[in-house]
């Protein structure tokens, strides 16, 4: 049999494809992110720069009825731009709403879309400019199949949480299948991060302890992912520091612009970590119980978070350790084994601390919900950067601690 060069060629160019280079990683971030206190002043200038002419602004309907979104629309217009105002996400995005959503930026011919709010609208403006043009199912969408779009995106975050602002990655709603689905590629990166602590002075206490322990969450699960890489670890390394510092003093008294400025870059910090470097089992669970029982998402990772650092600890104590140096509760002549469980501690005795709740009792859910719940976050893309492999059945195991309120034995 002879092969021809061109053959030969083509072979060689698939075998190069498929090579993975030793310890390299790709690492994706908005091309401008814009930060300070009252910085949405100068939002029309940087969309001119992008080359925005109209703007399809995509707002939280209670920012938007609270005036949160009055800044930004006197700067677009100010600056020459035009302005159509999409003002319809209540609660967590899903698949109708987007559907709206698409509607009104066809109607509109905006070509930037930017989204205002907290993780619910800034998801929601992440996918109506990305995947307007798919039609089949959100679960059919291919992971990372996203790699472009026809108009530019930004985001400004009004909470600091869920790093939407900074991440290749939205979760919506499938109200056929009554699941969260988590949509992710290059195209979902916003163009601009735009993070002004000022937006976010008159957020609830409540509301600034769950986002605050949505971005813990995001920090040291990316922190102790296996597909982290050396910069992601260490934007989540330092999110970490800066959070534990600034998110009482947050939730105790959110009129503090300098904790507020802390906790928003906080966020950003952990949205890059963790858009580079995935996350974990304790998202994978929380975006069926989140679906489920309508458990907000920060509220669902605080619950979840201290169980499945314990059951993660047999493969990545190392790792953990180094999360107790981060969160201040390792002392000189600890073991690796003691901070680590030092670190578990800290993160239970935290989400106590900010009023969140420890246990899944009163939620709605039984005991028969398990397999199905357990089933589902198997599928969960999240799940691909957990530290330690995992079962069915042991995510019904932790569920069953979860329920009851009790860490496992050595962590109580």
């Amino acid at each position: 049999m002879t092969v021809s060069s061109n053959e030969i060629a083509s072979i060689v160019q698939q075998t190069l494809q498929q090579y993975q280079p030793y310890r390299g990683f790709t690492f994706r971030s908005p091309s401008i992110t814009v930060t300070g206190g009252h910085c949405v002043n100068q939002l029309g200038e940087v969309l001119n720069e992008l080359g925005a002419t109209h703007v399809l602004l995509v707002a939280d309907k209670v920012v938007h009825q609270l005036g949160l979104t009055k800044g930004c629309e006197t700067a677009i217009t100010f600056a020459g731009l035009g302005l159509t105002v999409f003002s319809d996400v209540d609660g967590e995005p899903d698949s109708t709403l987007i559907a709206h959503g698409q509607t009104c930026l066809e109607q509109s011919n905006a070509d930037f879309v930017l989204g205002i709010g907290g993780g619910s609208a800034l998801d929601a403006a992440k996918a109506i400019a990305v995947i307007g043009d798919y039609r089949g199912p959100l679960t059919q969408l291919k992971v990372g199949g996203i790699a472009s779009r026809r108009v530019g995106l930004g985001a400004i975050p009004t909470t600091a949480g869920t790093g939407s602002e900074v991440t290749d990655i939205t979760v919506i709603k499938d109200i056929t299948l009554d699941i969260k689905v988590p949509v992710k590629g290059p195209a979902l990166v916003p163009d601009l991060a735009l993070l002004d602590p000022a937006l976010m002075l008159n957020v609830p206490a409540g509301i600034t302890a769950a986002t605050g322990i949505d971005t813990l969450t995001h920090a040291i699960e990316s922190y102790v992912s296996r597909l982290s890489n050396p910069l992601s670890k260490a934007y989540a390394y330092h999110s970490i520091e800066t959070l534990i510092k600034a998110l009482p003093i947050a939730v105790g008294y959110g009129h503090d612009m300098d904790k507020r400025y802390d906790m928003a870059v906080a966020a950003y910090k952990a949205g890059l970590a963790f858009s580079n470097a995935g996350l974990g089992l304790t998202h994978a669970i929380a975006h069926q119980i989140g679906a489920r029982y309508h458990l907000a998402h920060g509220v669902a990772n605080a619950i979840l978070l201290p169980y499945v650092m314990a059951f993660n600890a047999l493969s990545c104590e190392a790792g953990y350790a180094e999360v107790a140096n981060a969160l201040g509760v390792s002392r000189e002549g600890m073991t690796s084994r003691e901070k680590c469980r030092a670190a578990i501690l800290a993160v239970r005795q935290l989400v106590m601390d900010l009023g969140l709740p420890t246990s899944l009792t009163g939620v709605g859910m039984t005991e028969s919900d398990f397999p199905q719940l357990a089933e589902q976050a198997m599928k969960d893309i999240c799940l691909q950067g957990n530290p330690r492999q995992v079962t069915p059945s042991q995510i019904i195991t932790l569920l069953k601690q979860v329920m009851g309120g009790q860490l496992p034995e050595g962590y109580c």
